[in-house]
Parts: structure tokens; sequence; C-alpha cells
């Protein structure tokens, strides 16, 4: 999706790169409905764009559940161990040793999981944002390209501001 919206950006770059100049004014030359159609189309890109950061942060929030799932059943299972143990060992101290090491075991790895899953998920949530923020860049290029801009295509592009909310 992110490569719909910059072969779009291109094409209004492009587009506005061999537009026509007024003489004496350095204003460009375009067909409106041309500029508006490739607009148009980069608001219908858009929406994907962050339909897939919200998949993605989803995405996250499922990982991090079954972290914590993962996490706790681990932990639990080094609970029962650890009673098993101490009920079943006439060694009682050498069973609370086991059982304490079982259970250290389990929060370390229910914390790596845990770890792992925040910072996969975090470098996920940072690519989409930096996609999203290359695409604005070359969004408000173009805008600056085109000059003052009319009323019309002032709303036109007001995607832009919902986009940063």
């Amino acid at each position: 999706m992110e490569q719909d919206l910059l072969a779009l950006l291109d094409e209004l770059e492009g587009y506005l790169s061999d537009a026509g100049r007024i003489p004496l004014t350095g204003k460009l030359m375009v067909n409106e409905e041309e500029v508006f159609e490739i607009i148009d189309r980069l608001r219908r890109a858009i929406p994907e764009t962050l339909h897939q950061a919200q998949r993605t942060n989803r995405e996250r929030e499922r990982l991090m559940q079954q972290a914590r799932e993962e996490g706790e059943a681990i932990v639990q299972e080094a609970r029962a161990y650890a009673e098993k143990l101490i009920r079943e060992s006439a060694i009682s101290q050498r069973a609370q040793e086991e059982a304490d090491r079982v259970l250290d075991e389990a929060r370390r790895v229910s914390r790596e999981i845990r770890v792992g899953a925040r910072e996969y998920a975090d470098d996920l949530l940072e690519k989409v944002e930096q996609s999203i923020h290359k695409v604005l860049t070359i969004v408000r290029q173009g805008r600056q390209e085109l000059g003052p801009a009319s009323g019309e295509l002032q709303a036109a592009v007001g995607v832009e501001d919902e986009i940063e909310r």
C-alpha cells in the first residue's frame, strides 16, 4: 500500500515537474482536472495505509496478550511443579530450591517473551510511522510547488489535516 501512495505522489510530482511555467511569475500552469484526479486517487489510497497501521496495532496487542498468557501459563506451571516437588520430596529444602529456580527461569522467559513482542510491535509501528511521514512530506512539497491554492484545492487536500489528528 505504501508503494501505491508513493507511486501516486511520484506521478503528481512528475506532472508538476513537467508543467509549464507562467513567464515572470514562477507559477505553474496545470490542468486542474488532472491534478484533482491524482489527488482523489491519493485520498482513496491513504485510508488503506491507515487501516494497515490499525492492523499492525491490533497485531501488536495480540502478540502482547499472547506473551502475557504464555508467561502466566509458564509461571502457573512452575508453581504447580514447585508445589509437587515440595509435597513429594522428603528433602523439603532441595525441593524448594528447585522450585525457586524453575520460577525464576519462568519469570525470565516470560520477560523475554514480553520484551521481544514489544520490540517487534514497536519496530512495525515505527516503519508505518516513517512511511506516513514520508507521504506527508511529499504531499506538502507537491502543494508548495503548486503555489497559493484556491479554496477548492485546499478543501480537496484537507485530508492531510485529518491524518495529522
